[in-house]
């Protein structure tokens, strides 16, 4: 009997050693696991694109001639809007509407005068008879008409009716007669002159596009060597009011059109309190959007500076000509840097050890520190560098693993238990 309860005592050892290490594990995997179910509240990378920019009024600045109505008249157009036109193109014709009778009338009594001092024919002699100058005149008449040379139709169509008789007076003569022939040819000249430019025309004067759109006057006129001009204090007080030419009635003095060199054109950006603006360089290659629309490839071509932080910006554009050449201004974002990015609340970001990175929430809840290069940063957001197609980034030159799209970033860094953290 004594021997088989010294037996059961020797075999309950192993089994008492055997449920204490089973415990023993038990506690430990428990502890893991509970470590592992932990809430930690996370978020994922947004894809984005990165854009550091400069804001302000964009002011668009063409190399173009503007043409004004010298006389009231009636238009005849010869270029469309937005037609490109070689040099010397007549683009308008005015066909002036003033009353020329009494001119007419002068040039009739001086071409009286000189015949009848010329003995050609009594004041009253009202004969008709063809001449070879009246057969000249008519010819020349014929071929003005096929050569659309109206100026100098106008000119010897007037000239027909001075050498036709015409019922004058003696005593309606007598301002002219006391004049020698030579004054009075003289006069005649000039009248004839005169006469023969009741149209004008306008042509182009060097190879462009064509608008009868105003939407700045002259005020934004620009060559390479009075590009000075353009300050904030000058564009800041610049007011426009857009007209267009688009009917056939003209007064003097009012626009007619327009011809701008399309190949060159550039974009005065007002910028007002900016820190980033002392990054700017000559030749620096950069992106203009213009009231939001698509970024057009421009170039710095001169900055005009009143502070550090304000000024303005020319740029000398690439692209886009056709769709804003009839805008005076509209709002700009100059894009210095653009590049592909992940967007994170700003709060996620740790600095270990002077590394800026994420907490990215692994399995079991356990954490890892992941460096990140940050493109920008502000009170809500930062925006890191996406990585390359291994999801690798450049740190102090070595290649190292980034962030994902996929991984899930702690939101509070600070909720981190240091027990979670894995080397």
């Amino acid at each position: 009997m004594q021997k088989k309860k010294r037996k059961r005592r020797i075999r309950l050892g192993p089994i008492i050693l055997f449920f204490l290490l089973l415990a023993l594990v038990f506690f430990f995997i428990r502890s893991i696991v509970a470590i592992g179910y932990r809430p930690l509240k996370v978020t994922n990378p947004k894809m984005t694109n990165y854009k550091k920019v400069i804001k302000g009024q964009g002011y668009i600045l063409l190399n173009q001639d503007h043409f004004y109505a010298k006389n009231s008249g009636l238009l005849v157009y010869g270029a469309k809007e937005g037609e490109k036109v070689p040099v010397g193109q007549e683009i308008v014709t005015v066909n002036f509407q003033e009353d020329y009778s009494k001119q007419k009338d002068q040039l009739m009594k001086i071409q009286a005068a000189i015949d009848y001092k010329n003995n050609k024919r009594k004041p009253t002699d009202q004969d008709y008879q063809q001449t070879p100058e009246l057969v000249s005149i008519i010819e020349k008449i014929q071929v003005a008409i096929q050569e659309k040379d109206y100026p100098g139709l106008v000119g010897e169509i007037n000239h027909l009716d001075m050498v036709t008789p015409h019922n004058v007076n003696i005593s309606d003569l007598s301002n002219y007669l006391n004049l020698s022939l030579e004054d009075l040819e003289g006069k005649k000249d000039r009248l004839n002159e005169d006469l023969s430019k009741t149209r004008s025309r306008y042509v182009s004067t060097f190879p462009g596009v064509i608008s009868y759109i105003f939407p700045s006057g002259r005020s934004l006129s620009v060559q390479k060597e009075n590009m000075d001009k353009f300050t904030l204090s000058y564009l800041d007080n610049l007011k426009f009011t857009k007209r267009q030419q688009s009917g056939v009635h003209i007064k003097k003095g009012q626009p007619v059109f327009r011809i701008i060199d399309n190949l060159c054109w550039y974009v005065a950006l007002s910028i007002h309190q900016d820190d980033q603006l002392k990054q700017v360089k000559l030749g620096d290659e950069v992106s203009l959007s213009i009231n939001k629309g698509p970024a057009l490839k421009a170039s710095v071509q001169q900055i005009n500076l009143d502070k550090e932080d304000e000024g303005v910006v020319i740029l000398a554009m690439k692209e886009g000509f056709e769709d804003y050449y009839t805008l005076a201004k509209g709002q700009g974002e100059m894009i210095l840097k653009q590049k592909d990015a992940y967007s994170l609340p700003s709060k996620t970001l740790v600095d270990q050890d002077g590394q800026m990175g994420l907490y990215i929430q692994d399995i079991h809840n356990l954490v890892r520190f992941v460096p990140v290069n940050v493109l920008g940063q502000n009170a809500n957001w930062v925006y890191v560098e996406k990585g390359d197609m291994k999801n690798k980034i450049k740190i102090k030159g070595k290649d190292v693993q980034t962030v994902t799209y996929e991984d899930d970033v702690v939101l509070d860094p600070s909720s981190v238990d240091r027990k979670q953290m894995l080397d």
